[in-house]
């Protein structure tokens, strides 16, 4: 394959990634209540982010769950990466590994089946507790090669006078801090961004950002608050806040390089 052709493949790649995501944001600033026509431009859906209750709350919702299941999830998954022997860890991770590849939809019903067949209520509970079942998986996924050797750095500190508690506290947290910070950060993300797993487990009452937009986006124009521009708006700062946080961790990690 020649280089000119793989440079149009790859530009072409680019475009069918951001172009949705250009005409997102400038559509966000359309006076307009659809898609495909340009009303002027305005700031007001921006002003109207300000306003909503229903959105302030869904993201309160999301950020709490976010929040607890990443915690949970590195807290359930880090005893199992350091301390499982081998025969115990092979049978421990073809239990947890199975979520990873399972369809999201299978388990969003198996998990709604549950909580309807025991009882449990559907709501921030339920939402937190199927999130983190499956979230385990992924902050094992992250831990797991971070943990290697760190048994033996423990040993070493110990067999120079440290005692267990210093060894652990000066020796091994700061190994695996990186990692726990990996694995709780991408356990966040997928809690936060997930759609179909809240949208069966969430329960009437109880909404999250992605549930919310969904919601809205069933009826668009109808009101002012399911408007399509609107919802580039929310999508809009989402995308950027998301760069933000992209581009202080590029600036933290050059200052690192730097300083190495």
């Amino acid at each position: 394959m020649s280089r000119r052709v793989l440079r149009a493949y790859t530009w072409a790649v680019i475009a069918l990634l951001y172009i949705p995501l250009i005409l997102t944001i400038i559509y966000s600033f359309s006076n307009a209540r659809y898609f495909g026509e340009w009303g002027g431009f305005t700031l007001r859906w921006y002003k109207l982010m300000l306003s909503d209750p229903e959105l302030w709350r869904a993201a309160t919702n999301s950020l709490v769950v976010a929040a607890l299941s990443a915690v949970i999830s590195v807290l359930l998954a880090l005893p199992l990466a350091l301390s499982l022997p081998g025969k115990a860890r092979a049978a421990a991770e073809a239990l947890i590994y199975p979520p990873l590849i399972i369809p999201e939809i299978t388990e969003a019903v198996a998990l709604m089946t549950f909580f309807v067949w025991i009882g449990f209520p559907l709501g921030m509970v339920s939402v937190l507790i199927g999130h983190t079942a499956f979230n385990v998986a992924y902050a094992y996924l992250v831990l797991k090669p971070g943990t290697h050797g760190v048994r033996r750095l423990e040993e070493a500190a110990r067999s120079l006078g440290a005692t267990r508690l210093q060894a652990v506290a000066l020796v091994v947290a700061p190994v695996l801090l990186p990692t726990i910070l990996a694995a709780g950060a991408l356990a966040f993300i997928m809690s936060f961004t997930d759609f179909t797993k809240t949208l069966f487990t969430a329960g009437p009452g109880f909404d999250t950002l992605t549930v919310l937009i969904w919601n809205r986006a069933r009826r668009p124009g109808l009101t002012p608050y399911t408007s399509q521009p609107y919802l580039a708006a929310i999508t809009s700062v989402l995308l950027l806040a998301s760069i933000a946080v992209l581009a202080v961790w590029l600036v933290k990690r050059g200052e690192a390089s730097r300083g190495a």
